[in-house]
């Protein structure tokens, strides 16, 4: 990548300023359009990866502003306005409202940007609308437009509320501090809007940084209500703003851990030193890391409590008298792992803090690896799939063709296509998970999985395959190498699942050199020309043959077979010469007497062949 480059990202050029860039670069030498062309590429996925970071460093570091700012506000009508106006600013949404719990009902506090006074006042039951499910699951939940989404009954004060607002887009997080339920914070738009999994875990984060204040805030108000508590306010007061300035001192940590691009990794490791014990992020019972590996029981134990939906976070006991704590590290509603932490029997108070402090920050991380990742296959599918499709020209290109595409040029690759009905990523993880050898390459094209396999021959491949649930049909074409071998080879490929699927064999594994001419032939007929040509020639004898039970079909075939010649028919088919006469003559009596045309015989003997090549090929 030339310096240029580099410039127009470091002044954080626009995209429309890098492809004007390329365009130059073509202009000055065409002959290197294929490298300008990746150097667009990268500089254009580099630009989007800064753009995003920095997103994301803006969200964090507006986030732990608004901490610092929501602990300065005591008066809890003040606290509530603030945290709405912060969220509709963060998340650029047109309404933000704030519901607590009041007994057995949930009041809507405080509403930034409302059309109407509706809203505020507004009492509910705890089971009503997206704010009830929402408490209830104490997950967060959204729907594109909850108008017109069935799974909410549409009436009472809340649907009402609902359409005084013009409500479309909306998403809910729980407030929940100490193991409460203090409400719900919802976003909305007026239009039909889908949240990313990043927003949720944005504005969860508010609601947790919202959770402790408003519950700060409550305690300061108590207070004051009366003289004879004011010693226990102000220890209490005192407690929480320590714990508060705990709070925002990891979250300050986690922040630089995310700033300097850290991981999960990281981010455990922060969450280690600040808890002062060990700590651990583990996807599941079954994977138990080597730190944990005496606390196996524990760990289950762990992910059974959590299973049971009591709580998003529990303390378990081991044999060895320590205590194991552990909270879900969820995004959008589903449980992306555990965060562990190993403390002494009696933990210390702050540690389900630091755990639930902790668990946004790294289900932010997850999500952002996860998208990173997903990047990064699909680009790899891409160069695989230029590869097989376009290959290059020259022997230069050929062979970074190769290496980009994660390929050894100098080997050669059974090529395999294999073409379910549907989930084709549920086919594909189910196919990488085939112990292939190692170097094989797995793609996905459009409909289709591409595999190719170093060093073993289609039979070798079809002893160790193992066909997926989605039951794919898959074709396996000779082992071949370069460019031009491998396209050569995934079109054989790809031909033989056609003709598998034409001769009705789908969801079956075959090698194109099984196929013979049949895979010529019918590489690009579909099953419903075939049906038709057979009614159109055939379709008078089948009837006849049904009905009469005489086996016409074979009769035909046969006497096709032996050139026409009666007495080798009649040995064949173990019959007397009168009754092959009687057959042909209700043969020419069905179809017509211009069946025994050479060129009509040789149509009717090939259409003979493909209907029983299926069971021909088994």
């Amino acid at each position: 990548m030339d310096d240029g480059w580099l410039h127009l990202l470091l002044d954080e050029a626009t995209p429309e300023q890098l492809i004007a860039h390329r365009d130059r670069l073509l202009a000055a030498a065409p002959e290197r359009a294929p490298a300008v062309e990746r150097d667009t590429q990268a500089a254009l996925a580099l630009r989007l990866q800064l753009e995003q970071r920095r997103q994301r460093a803006t969200e964090l570091a507006a986030l732990n502003d608004i901490a610092s700012q929501l602990t300065t506000l005591h008066d809890p009508a003040a606290l509530l306005t603030e945290i709405a106006a912060q969220a509709r600013r963060l998340l650029g949404v047109d309404l933000v409202y704030i519901g607590l719990v009041s007994g057995d009902n949930v009041v809507i506090e405080v509403a930034s940007g409302a059309f109407t006074s509706r809203l505020v006042g507004l009492s509910l039951s705890r089971t009503e609308g997206l704010m009830g499910r929402v408490m209830a699951q104490d997950a967060p939940l959204w729907t594109p437009d909850y108008r017109a989404d069935p799974t909410f009954p549409h009436t009472g004060p809340a649907d009402v509320a609902a359409r005084s607002e013009n409500m479309r887009g909306l998403l809910a997080v729980p407030l929940r501090h100490g193991g409460r339920m203090l409400g719900a914070v919802c976003a909305c738009k007026r239009q039909e809007r889908t949240f990313s999994d990043d927003e949720v875990v944005l504005l969860s984060a508010l609601a947790a940084h919202a959770a402790v204040a408003i519950d700060n805030a409550r305690s300061i108000a108590r207070s004051k209500e009366t003289v004879a508590a004011l010693e226990d306010a102000n220890t209490e007061l005192a407690r929480r703003t320590d714990l508060l300035e705990r709070t925002l001192r990891w979250d300050r940590a986690l922040t630089q851990v995310v700033l300097r691009g850290g991981g999960v990794r990281e981010l455990v490791a922060e969450v280690s030193e600040s808890a002062g014990c060990p700590a651990y992020f583990v996807l599941g019972p079954d994977e138990v890391p080597a730190g944990l590996g005496g606390h196996r029981d524990a760990v289950a134990s762990v992910f059974d409590a959590l299973d049971s939906g009591a709580d998003r976070q529990v303390a378990i006991a081991t044999r060895e008298g320590r205590s194991l704590v552990g909270r879900e590290v969820r995004a959008a509603g589903d449980r992306l792992g555990v965060l562990l932490l190993l403390a002494p029997s009696d933990p210390v108070p702050v540690l389900p803090l630091i755990l639930e402090r902790a668990t946004p920050a790294i289900a932010l991380a997850l999500v952002g690896e996860r998208a990173a990742h997903e990047a990064g296959r699909r680009a790899r599918d891409a160069l695989v799939v230029d590869l097989i499709t376009r290959p290059a020209p020259t022997a230069d290109e050929s062979q970074q063709q190769f290496r980009l595409a994660g390929l050894n040029p100098d080997r050669r690759y059974t090529v395999a296509v294999a073409r379910p009905e549907s989930d084709v990523a549920r086919t594909r993880s189910q196919i990488e998970d085939i112990p292939l050898p190692q170097g094989t390459v797995v793609a996905e094209h459009g409909s289709r999985v591409i595999v190719l396999v170093p060093g073993l021959a289609p039979a070798a491949v079809l002893e160790i395959w193992t066909q997926p649930d989605t039951a794919p049909t898959v074709g396996l074409a000779d082992p071949a190498g370069g460019g031009e071998g491998l396209a050569r080879a995934y079109s054989e490929a790809q031909q033989t699942v056609d003709v598998l699927e034409t001769l009705g064999r789908g969801s079956q594994v075959a090698a194109a050199s099984r196929l013979g001419i049949y895979r010529i032939l019918l590489s690009r007929t579909g099953r419903a020309e075939l049906t038709a040509v057979t009614e159109q020639m055939l379709g008078p004898l089948l009837r006849e043959q049904e009905q009469r039970g005489v086996p016409l079909l074979d009769t035909l075939a046969s006497y096709l077979e032996h050139n026409r010649r009666h007495a080798a028919t009649a040995a064949d088919l173990a019959i007397h010469a009168n009754t092959l006469y009687q057959r042909l003559e209700s043969i020419d009596r069905l179809i017509g007497k211009q069946w025994r045309d050479p060129d009509r015989a040789l149509d009717l003997q090939l259409l003979l062949r493909l209907r029983s090549g299926a069971c021909r090929l088994d």
